[in-house]
C-alpha cells in the first residue's frame, strides 16, 4: 500500500478513463498565426479537430503486458504519448498508482515520470547521435537526481550488460551499433530510473525479423527481473501474441476489442479484429487459400462515421430495421451498395446488374424498389437522361443507397459496447459491435 496516494498493489496500476486526445488543425494561408480576439485581419480560418483518441477506458494490471493493436494512424502512439503526458489530454482522467495523472504539473509531474518510461519506434532518431552510450542512459537519473556521478556510471555500465551489450562500450557513440543493439540502448535508458510502467512504442518494428525475437526475448526476461509492466504497441499480430498477456485492438481512436491474448486469438469477436486476423501472411508458400482482404479506405478522424466508426468498411453491417429482407438479400445489397460507391464495374444493361449481385431476383418490397432506383440511375440503359453527367449518376446513386440503407442501420446511430463471456480464458472479453447486442 502507497500510503500518500492510497493505492495499493492489488490495484490496477494504470487506470484509464474516459480519455480523449483531439489536434487542433488550420488550413489556408494564415494558418498557425494566433490573433486576438478583436484583432484583424477579420479573416475565416477553417478550423478543424482531428480525433485522434476518443473516450478510451481501460485499465493494466502490474507485471502484465497489453498489447495495443490496430492498423497506422488509429491513435495508437497518440494514446501512449497522452498516458505519460507528453501529449496533454483532452479529457479524461488517467490514474497511475491511483494519482490522476491529467491533473498533475510541475513537479509533482517531474517525480512522477522516474516511474513512466517510452521506448521509441525509431531506435536511431531516438538517440543523440553527439552523446555517447554511456552519456545516454546516465541522462535520465541526472535529471531525476539519482546517485552520484560514480554510480551512474556504475549503473549505465551494469545495465548495458543486462541487454546484451558490453559493458566496455561505454564510451561509444550510437552511429556504432546496429539498429537491434541501438534499441537494446534504448532499453537501457528507460531502465537506468528503475520504473514501473513502460510504454514500449512498436520497438521491433524498425528491425530484422531475426532481431527482433532476440529483443523480445530480452524484454521479457528484464520484464521478470524488475517487475515491469508494459504497454506494448504493435501492428504485428504475431510480435503481440508472442509477448502479450492481454490484447486490446484500436480502430480511429475507439478500442473495439479487448480480451485475454489466447481469447481474442482463438474467439475474436468483433468484424476488424477477425480482418485483422485473417490477413495474416501464411508463411507456407504451398499452403492455398484466400486471405482476407479489408476493403476500403479508414475514415479521416476529422470526420469519424457515427454510431460504430468500423462501419464503413464492415462486412457485417446490421440491416436496417425498416426493411423486410432475408440475410441473402441484405448480403447481396451490401455488396452492391460497396461496388457502387467504389465505382467498381463498367456501365450495364440493368438486367445485367441484377444478374450479377441480385442473381436475377433483386430485394423485395421498399428495398428492392431503392435498389431499382438506383439501378436505374447506373445502367447503360437506364433512365438517368442522356444530358446527366455519368459520375454525378453515380454519385446520386450511391448516396441514395447510403442515405436508405447503411444511414438506417443501428451501427450507425449508436455506439457499441458489449462484455462478452469469454470461451479461451478466465479475463474477461469486450467487444464494441452491436452483433453482440
Amino acid at each position: 500500500m502507497d500510503e500518500d496516494s492510497g493505492y495499493d498493489s492489488d490495484d490496477a496500476l494504470l487506470e484509464l478513463d474516459g480519455v480523449t486526445k483531439y489536434f487542433g488543425q488550420e488550413s489556408g494561408l494564415l494558418a498557425g498565426l494566433e490573433f486576438e480576439p478583436n484583432q484583424f485581419p477579420p479573416v475565416n480560418i477553417n478550423r478543424e479537430t482531428v480525433k485522434a483518441v476518443d473516450d478510451v477506458s481501460l485499465e493494466i494490471q502490474p507485471g502484465e503486458t497489453l498489447g495495443l493493436v490496430g492498423e497506422s494512424g488509429c491513435g495508437k502512439s497518440t494514446l501512449g504519448r497522452t498516458i505519460l503526458r507528453l501529449l496533454e489530454p483532452t479529457d479524461g482522467d488517467i490514474y497511475f498508482k491511483g494519482e490522476n495523472l491529467a491533473d498533475l504539473g510541475g513537479e509533482e509531474l517531474r517525480r512522477m515520470r522516474s516511474d513512466m518510461q517510452m521506448i521509441f519506434q525509431d531506435p536511431q532518431s531516438s538517440l543523440d547521435p553527439r552523446m555517447k552510450v554511456g552519456q545516454i542512459i546516465e541522462e535520465p537519473m541526472r535529471a531525476h537526481d539519482m546517485l552520484d556521478d560514480e554510480g551512474r556510471r556504475a549503473r549505465a555500465k551494469e545495465l548495458l550488460e543486462k541487454v546484451g551489450l558490453d559493458p566496455r562500450h561505454y564510451n561509444r557513440h550510437p552511429h556504432a551499433f546496429s539498429g537491434g543493439q541501438r534499441q537494446r540502448i534504448n532499453l537501457a535508458r528507460a531502465l537506468s530510473v528503475d520504473p514501473d510502467f513502460v510504454v514500449c512504442d512498436e520497438p521491433v518494428s524498425a528491425l530484422d525479423v531475426s532481431i527482433q525475437a532476440q529483443v523480445l526475448n530480452t524484454m521479457e526476461s528484464l520484464q521478470e527481473e524488475f517487475g515491469l509492466t508494459y504497454l506494448f504497441i504493435a501492428h504485428d499480430l504475431s510480435v503481440i501474441r508472442h509477448i502479450s498477456d492481454r490484447v486490446a485492438v484500436m480502430y480511429l481512436g475507439h478500442i473495439v476489442e479487448l480480451a485475454e491474448k489466447e481469447e481474442l486469438f482463438e474467439n475474436p469477436q468483433h468484424p476488424y479484429t477477425r480482418a485483422l486476423l485473417d490477413s495474416i501472411p501464411v508463411p507456407d508458400p504451398r499452403e492455398n487459400g484466400v486471405r482476407g482482404i479489408l476493403e476500403g479506405e479508414v475514415p479521416s478522424p476529422v470526420d469519424p462515421p457515427s454510431g460504430c466508426r468500423f462501419r464503413t468498411r464492415c462486412p457485417r453491417l446490421i440491416a436496417p430495421d425498416a426493411y423486410d429482407w432475408s440475410d441473402e438479400k441484405w448480403a447481396q445489397t451490401r455488396a452492391f451498395m460497396r461496388a457502387v460507391k467504389r465505382r467498381s464495374f463498367e456501365p450495364m444493361p440493368a438486367a445485367r446488374i441484377e444478374a450479377e449481385f441480385f442473381d436475377g431476383d433483386r430485394p423485395g418490397g421498399e428495398a428492392g424498389s431503392i435498389v431499382d432506383e438506383a439501378i436505374d440511375l447506373i445502367a447503360s440503359d437506364g433512365g438517368g437522361g442522356d444530358g446527366d453527367d455519368e459520375s454525378d449518376r453515380w454519385a446520386a446513386a450511391t448516396d441514395l443507397l447510403l442515405e436508405s440503407f447503411a444511414e438506417q442501420s443501428v451501427c450507425a446511430h449508436e455506439r457499441p459496447a458489449y462484455d462478452l463471456e469469454s470461451e479461451h480464458g478466465d479475463g474477461d472479453h469486450f467487444a464494441a459491435c452491436h452483433l453482440h447486442r
